[in-house]
């Protein structure tokens, strides 16, 4: 469903805009091919896959996974620019002030954007999920499981997507916390005005369709991602238990993680321990562990202009100095971590704080620094963390496998690094900064502060003017910035859209 800030003309344009070629050098590159009414049905199974070829699309929208200069990327780098993983710099245009200081109100239209370009790829979903069955056929059966099943998994990620922002906790079962619509249907109509569902009911809709998308991924003609070499565009069946794990941790579900995660590695690539594989996972030179990455071909921007402006070197943001350092010996990630070289580089070194490093692991593909580069949103080394934290946080702990999965990852990333032996809260600490390495600049920070109800403390840039031009220094588990306020352009159009109780 397009919400009513969607006027008819702005949807059609978007869905006129559907042109995709099948080979691997153009999955995403737009060349028209034909025109689709969004009132109209495809004609064919084959013009349906371009519809559903066209929500991966959408995901490269600038406040989406894409970005342009020092804002966007709300499902990508905007998560670290709101944690501790990342300062603001005194070379930043403020384009993104108001989320990076925790200074957004219901008139930001940060956050009407990152709800819009989410909503479109639901809606583009929902068009598949609409007609596809039209066209199934006995003969087509499989082919028809592999389309029906990616929306399934689209669907529910930018829904999950959206519920972490604008959710104000996370509670499986609550019947009184206010989670967003669940969109199933696709609908053009100023006359829509959707409610808020609870978050219990949120939930049953999330699952419904991640359970939906596992059993038809499960059950097709071919591997989603057959003919990709060093990219996994599509979401697959690893993509959707990685989902299912993802969300069962978020909910608490425990045992469901471990389940699902169990069941994503033993499909998955394997983790990834040499350098240049590591590297190439995002430079587009090898496919390493990669379960799913938002394409970015040539001319469709990417994800880091957020925080590092690749064309010019100029970074907006940069790695906080307790994540890692020029001089690699100190802070979480140290020059003997594959992630260190992948990550980071020393890149217009500044005078103000001579030791940062610069955020480069979305820098371009062939050794270009152009920002084109793709955003690698799902990957092995997830489905070990979800596990280990799963494990670590049962009601009766299984310690011992939660460090084997630890132990298992740090081997594979950490040179002449010796296995552990941790329990209890260190463990849970452990794995804690284990996703903050694995994860930084992909979009994990705030939300895992926010999950398990932490206080946010950023590091010794944080109040310095010469250092960085921030003074929100920490956040409590009640403030309520850790949710999004719903906007003014969003109630003005749907009244429905009830506002967070920290809001009112």
């Amino acid at each position: 469903m397009i919400h009513k800030i969607f006027k008819r003309s702005a949807a059609l344009l978007f869905l006129a805009a559907f042109t995709l070629q099948s080979c691997q050098d153009e999955f995403v590159n737009l060349a028209p091919e034909f025109t689709l009414d969004a009132v109209n049905n495809p004609s064919s199974m084959g013009q349906l896959e371009q519809v559903l070829d066209g929500a991966y699309a959408n995901f490269r929208a600038a406040d989406y996974y894409g970005s342009a200069s020092g804002t966007g990327s709300g499902a990508g780098i905007m998560p670290d620019v709101m944690s501790d993983n990342l300062y603001e710099t005194i070379q930043t245009l403020a384009n993104s002030r108001d989320m990076s200081n925790f200074q957004f109100q219901q008139n930001t239209a940060q956050i009407t954007n990152i709800y819009n370009a989410m909503y479109k790829v639901i809606s583009v979903a929902n068009i598949v999920l609409r007609d596809v069955d039209k066209f199934t056929t006995p003969a087509n059966k499989k082919t028809a499981n592999r389309i029906k099943g990616q929306a399934h998994a689209i669907r529910a990620l930018a829904h999950f997507d959206l519920f972490k922002y604008f959710a104000e906790n996370y509670d499986r079962n609550s019947t009184t916390t206010l989670a967003l619509n669940y969109s199933k249907t696709f609908e053009i109509s100023s006359e829509a005005k959707p409610v808020r569902l609870n978050n219990k009911v949120y939930y049953d809709e999330l699952f419904a369709d991640i359970n939906a998308a596992q059993t038809l991924l499960a059950d097709v003609d071919k591997n989603v991602n057959q003919g990709f070499a060093a990219i996994r565009p599509k979401m697959g069946l690893a993509a959707a238990n990685l989902l299912k794990a993802r969300v069962s941790l978020y909910a608490g579900l425990y045992a469901d993680a471990i389940a699902a995660a169990t069941a994503g590695i033993a499909i998955a690539p394997a983790l990834v321990s040499n350098q240049t594989t590591f590297n190439g996972m995002y430079s587009e030179a090898a496919a390493g562990e990669i379960i799913w990455n938002v394409q970015f071909d040539a001319g469709q921007s990417g994800p880091t202009f957020l925080a590092f402006f690749a064309t010019n070197n100029r970074s907006y943001f940069r790695p906080a100095l307790e994540i890692a350092t020029i001089a690699g010996t100190t802070g979480l990630i140290r020059s003997n971590d594959i992630r260190y070289g992948a990550y980071f580089a020393n890149v217009n070194r500044t005078t103000e704080v001579p030791q940062a490093l610069a955020l480069t692991k979305y820098r371009g593909k062939g050794g270009v620094s152009n920002g084109n580069a793709n955003f690698v949103a799902m990957k092995t080394a997830e489905l070990y963390l979800i596990r280990a934290e799963a494990y670590a946080r049962s009601s009766t702990p299984q310690n011992e496998l939660a460090m084997r999965d630890l132990n298992a990852l740090r081997t594979a990333r950490i040179s002449g690094y010796v296995n552990e032996d941790l329990t209890g809260a260190t463990l849970v600490n452990a794995i804690a900064d284990e996703r903050r390495r694995e994860f930084v600049g992909e979009g994990h920070r705030f939300f895992d502060l926010k999950r398990t109800s932490r206080t946010l403390t950023r590091g010794s840039t944080c109040g310095i003017p010469a250092q960085s031009p921030i003074d929100k220094c920490s956040l409590t588990p009640t403030s309520r910035e850790w949710s999004f306020p719903i906007t003014e352009t969003l109630t003005n159009a749907n009244p429905n859209l009830v506002q967070n109780p920290s809001w009112k």
